[in-house]
């Protein structure tokens, strides 16, 4: 791929209960999960697990409504790649719309998200070890 890409890193799937979809599908697959945070800077709700060696990421709003009908959808799919500078610059000069390469959730990686011409289906590029790790020793 010119884009460099080495494989699946995750799907994002995003709901209106991340909590619950999260635990729809831990039963469901026998998958357990790993980790919960909030998001910083949005306050999303997020669960992770892993479904053989793509990592799914449930996404949810700060806060949920018990009452209201838990729904969820493929948000998009985030693809590794080997350098994400370069990647950005591949699919720019084909002419889709990618954000500029920002500081992951993930320690020393580097995302970015590809806007548009993608047929309806997000997607993001991600690339660790792209960035110095805090508190890591060198």
């Amino acid at each position: 791929m010119a884009i460099g890409a080495t494989h699946i890193d995750h799907i994002v799937i995003s709901s209106n209960n991340s909590g619950a979809v999260a635990q729809t599908f831990a039963d469901n697959l026998g998958i357990e999960i790993k980790r919960k945070m909030i998001r910083p800077g949005t306050s999303a709700q997020l669960a992770f697990a892993k479904l053989q060696e793509v990592v799914l990421e449930f996404a949810g709003p700060p806060q949920v409504n018990p009452d209201e009908e838990v729904k969820a959808k493929l948000w998009g799919m985030v693809l590794a790649v080997e350098d994400i500078d370069a990647a950005v610059a591949d699919l720019r000069s084909k002419g889709y719309t990618v954000g500029d390469p920002t500081k992951a959730v993930q320690p020393g990686a580097k995302i970015a998200t590809v806007k548009g011409g993608t047929s309806g289906v997000p997607f993001a590029m991600i690339q660790y070890n792209a960035l110095p790790i805090e508190g890591a020793s060198a």
